[in-house]
């Protein structure tokens, strides 16, 4: 995410109604670094908004990747996990903590991203989800 002013902006223009509960789902996302899904979002922010339901969770991430806010990871069949960071880069999972780290691609060598265009695709998103063991659990 840009910023909170700037994404409220992207959201009004768009004719999104800014209530409290979605704007704490918002300012959650803000910076956030855990990759959440939406389940964990609502179970944190339903201590302080008892009213707040899931389809308002899972409709303002909608919303915030419609306007390329966020970005939906789809690590697990189940659900998705969203990341308020939606330069490309490479996320990996730990099997054992369950943990999600990004790993950007600027000065890497040892990955190559295409960045516009393969054999006549245009490619607007690249995800690429890599399973594992992290340093901590090994």
């Amino acid at each position: 995410m840009i910023s909170f002013e700037e994404t409220i902006q992207k959201l009004r223009s768009e004719g999104f109604k800014l209530t409290p509960q979605r704007l704490a789902v918002i300012r959650y996302m803000l910076g956030n670094t855990e990759h959440p899904s939406a389940l964990k979002i609502h179970k944190e922010l339903r201590r302080r908004y008892p009213t707040l339901s899931f389809s308002t969770v899972y409709n303002t991430l909608g919303m915030l990747e419609k306007i390329a806010e966020v970005q939906s990871l789809h690590i697990f069949d189940d659900y998705l996990n969203y990341d308020p960071n939606i330069q490309p880069h490479i996320h990996l999972y730990c099997k054992g903590c369950g943990n999600i780290y990004d790993i950007m691609f600027e000065g890497r060598d040892d990955v190559v991203v295409p960045r516009n265009e393969i054999e006549g695709f245009l490619i607007d998103s690249i995800g690429l989800v890599m399973k594992g063991t992290c340093k901590h659990c090994r």
